[in-house]
């Protein structure tokens, strides 16, 4: 509730263009009950938007404010620990408030009005001439009741559609008006069905010849002894109705809860035995119950318990009545953690991510919200869930990419977001990693992060044996096998002994490229700066970046030769070459082309798990924290392709896939074994994966880094250009560039074309600016001038149809 004073006036943010705050005038009926955070209905123009409240204010001097119209909501949707995240966000990462808020909350909460055009039923008898275009509106008109300003704008495409609408209300012919949307986010009711009283023998019989449904009915309550839900029973709502007229059965509303993983079979939590490395490092971390902000790095070898640590951190917040927050890279991996922290916690664990539809995310939102779920798992978004009284943030996996959201804004990392989450809940997070980030480690050297760690896998499991497999061409040679021979019997000698493989071919689609022997020319995407993936399946052609395709050609188009070459291999081209080699073998491929569809990730995992495949191929969804006590044997079918990346961390991302692949094989007691396929044996990132020593990569990268001023030894953002006029995106990155303060501090590289210059049709220029850690600790003077820099250039920019986007500590330089 407000302090003291009750407020007059509030500042509102708009989760939706103009992302802007506006103040408006508090009614006298709402002064005892608003607060911050609350989701308001406010007048804007001649619309009316949902905002929220984001502070009160007293002394300013605005006459003739407006007022808030209504209150949404009995409590606030945002928290005031997510009301100061969700500041901090929008200035760390330069982006508007009202994006922050938008991303933190589920969707469909926002109503808002919109045009709706409707044709008058009693249309003028004469007037002027209509034109072409306003007759085709009101033709379009003709076979609706209505259609909204949007619609008639995709279905003419034309930038004078206001101006006809206004015309033709003028003559009467159409009514536009303002209507408010319905919130597409709502609770979802079901009818449950309960006895009233119990009919005799005598009745039921009678009820049986009379009305066999409704006796069918109530001899399904008499089994069930409680009530039971309508879609459960197979009738119709009027056979309900009678039963009620006769004072049978009674009917009540009860709210459903969505669940997605409602089904998936729950094992029992085994009573583990802690190894004394994980003894330690609980005890290391201390008391989370209590209160205390700090940062944990637990670096734990593949498969030494790491999971079982978090979990018994979390058993020690939960007996404090306090409530958890566990972030995973992969939606892929969401089926498994369910089970794990389902088994110890029961239903208290609500799921949320961007699969789920949009009433499940709703339902999980609510029930942390509530306070009746007290943990949230999921990947990147859920560092948002609306958890209050939070003992302990965990990060599984930290080193992840993924943890990185790119578009649209806001451009945050979820790592670095749920540190300041923690920060600001006064509590501890655990960030946990085979591989971590340089930057973590780094933190864990300067003693930011205290460092925790397993170096022994459970049950006194070996790490796995790693081979290498040097496939480098000999002179003269071609092509050769996509698995190689000494592959292919490890994998033959697996599958006799009953054991499961992984490999992983970190490209889908069947080939990676299609090129002409006689010209060398290779067919590109004509929207994209990429080449076109072959998929064999519906053999086509295809763009990875913005879904262009088309039919494989016969003929050259450069110079009409007729030898065209299938060239580079992916996960389609793998699971061919498995076919022919073993046919008898039951092949799993997991990648973005098998797991398009909803709920596929929990399909093919648990199918695996059920032992119904014998071999799990796919992308590096397959290599990230699974746990499969049948799997023996891994192999990494190609270990370089995203070695020599233009991205100063394509060598430590190598490193992690690699590792974290391996660490996949060999479990339960037994040695695994791995495969690695390179065209570079010797490069020193595959020798450090071979031996599994993480130390020794982290010492020889980060003198590199420190060289180059790279993260962690510098702070970077990138500037954006994207527009679909090549010489206007050129000349406005080069307007920007002129506008970048000179600083002796910071370096400016560019503009330049992207490495990915073309994608969907939109060119793409970037500037990187760079300030050293020595000079900029904190990167705060390199994001004051990006901050500046960017007003700068949205004031003089002339050219309107380039967008610049800003990304701060990018993980993408492509």
């Amino acid at each position: 509730m407000p302090d003291q004073k009750t407020p007059e006036k509030a500042q509102i943010l708009f989760p939706h263009p103009p992302y802007q705050r506006f103040t408006y005038h508090i009614p006298d009926c709402f002064r005892e009950v608003i607060e911050l955070g609350h989701r308001v209905l406010v007048p804007l123009g001649n619309r009316r938007l949902t905002g929220y409240v984001v502070e009160f204010v007293e002394n300013e001097d605005i006459h003739k404010l407006r007022d808030i119209e209504d209150i949404l909501d009995s409590d606030p949707l945002l928290t005031p620990e997510l009301l100061k995240l969700t500041a901090w966000i929008a200035q760390y990462y330069i982006c508007s408030w009202g994006e922050v808020i938008r991303a933190a909350l589920p969707p469909g909460l926002n109503k808002a009005t919109q045009l709706v055009i409707k044709k008058n039923g009693a249309p003028p008898e004469s007037g002027p001439d209509l034109t072409d275009h306003q007759s085709a509106i009101l033709d379009a008109l003709s076979d609706q009741k209505s259609l909204t300003l949007k619609t008639l704008q995709r279905q003419f495409k034309s930038p004078g559609i206001r101006y006809d609408l206004a015309k033709l209300e003028k003559m009467g012919h159409v009514v536009c008006e303002q209507e408010m949307d319905a919130e597409t986010a709502r609770t979802r009711m079901e009818k449950w069905i309960s006895l009233l009283r119990k009919p005799d023998e005598a009745e039921l019989t009678q009820l049986k010849k009379r009305a066999p449904k409704q006796a069918h009915i109530l001899e399904k309550l008499l089994e069930s002894e409680e009530a039971i839900p309508r879609s459960k029973l197979d009738c119709t709502l009027d056979t309900i109705n009678r039963l009620v007229q006769s004072d049978w059965v009674a009917v009540e509303e009860r709210e459903v809860y969505r669940d997605p993983y409602a089904e998936l079979k729950i094992k029992k939590a085994k009573i583990v035995r802690l190894t004394a490395e994980q003894i330690a490092a609980i005890a290391e971390v201390g008391d989370v119950g209590s209160e205390g902000f700090q940062t944990v790095l637990l670096h734990g070898v593949t498969s030494s318990g790491k999971t079982q640590v978090y979990l018994e951190l979390i058993r020690k917040v939960w007996e404090a009545d306090k409530s958890a927050l566990v972030l995973i890279p992969e939606i892929a991996l969401t089926p498994q953690a369910v089970q794990r922290y389902r088994a110890v916690f029961g239903d208290s664990v609500a799921v949320l991510h961007s699969r789920l539809s949009q009433g499940e995310r709703y339902d999980a939102w609510r029930k942390l919200r509530s306070g009746e779920k007290r943990i949230a798992l999921g990947p990147r978004s859920t560092v948002f869930a609306p958890l209050e009284n939070l003992g302990l943030i965990v990060v599984d996996e930290e080193h992840e990419t993924s943890y990185k959201q790119s578009d649209p804004a806001p451009r945050y990392h979820a790592r670095d977001v749920a540190i300041m989450r923690a920060k600001i809940h006064n509590c501890q997070i655990v960030l946990g990693s085979a591989t971590p980030s340089l930057e973590s480690y780094y933190n864990s050297d300067l003693g930011k992060y205290k460092l925790c760690q397993l170096t022994e896998r459970i049950d006194a499991t070996p790490m796995p044996k790693i081979s290498l497999i040097d496939r480098k061409p000999e002179p003269g040679q071609m092509s050769w096998p996509v698995i190689s021979e000494q592959m292919l019997d490890k994998i033959k000698e697996s599958l006799e002994k009953g054991e499961q493989i992984i490999l992983l071919q970190n490209r889908r689609g069947y080939s990676v490229f299609l090129r002409c022997v006689s010209c060398g020319t290779i067919e590109n995407c004509p929207y994209c700066d990429i080449t076109l993936t072959f998929h064999q399946k519906d053999s086509r052609l295809r763009c990875h970046y913005c879904g262009y395709e088309k039919g494989v050609p016969d003929v050259c188009a450069s110079c009409g030769g007729t030898q065209l070459s299938f060239r580079g291999v992916g996960t389609q081209r793998v699971e061919e070459a498995l076919k022919e080699a073993i046919p008898e073998s039951r092949i799993i491929r997991m990648d973005l082309d098998t797991t398009r569809s909803k709920h596929a990730h929990t399909r093919l995992i648990t199918a695996f798990e059920e032992g119904k495949g014998d071999i799990l191929l796919g992308t590096q969804m397959v290599a990230k924290g699974h746990d499969f006590p049948g799997v023996q044997m891994v192999g990494i079918i190609s270990a370089d392709t995203g070695l020599h990346f233009p991205d100063f961390r394509a060598g430590e991302r190598t490193f992690q896939l690699l590792t974290q692949a391996a660490g996949r094989a060999g479990r339960r007691n037994q040695t695994g074994e791995v495969l690695i396929q390179t065209l570079e044996p010797d490069h020193p990132v595959i020798q450090f994966a071979l031996e599994h020593d993480y130390k020794n990569f982290y010492l020889s990268e980060i003198k590199q880094r420190e060289a180059l001023a790279y993260p962690p030894y510098g702070r970077l953002a990138v500037l954006h250009f994207k527009g679909k006029n090549e010489g206007q995106t050129q000349k406005a990155a080069q307007l920007c560039a002129s506008l970048i303060p000179r600083k002796e501090w910071m370096t400016c590289l560019g503009p330049v074309a992207s490495p990915l210059s073309r994608i969907r049709g939109v060119y793409r220029y970037q500037i990187i600016l760079r300030s050293p850690r020595k000079n900029d600790p904190a990167g705060t003077r390199l994001r004051q001038s990006v901050r500046a820099t960017f007003q700068k250039f949205l004031e003089k920019n002339p050219y309107r149809q380039v967008r610049l986007t800003v990304d701060v500590d990018p993980m993408d330089m492509l």
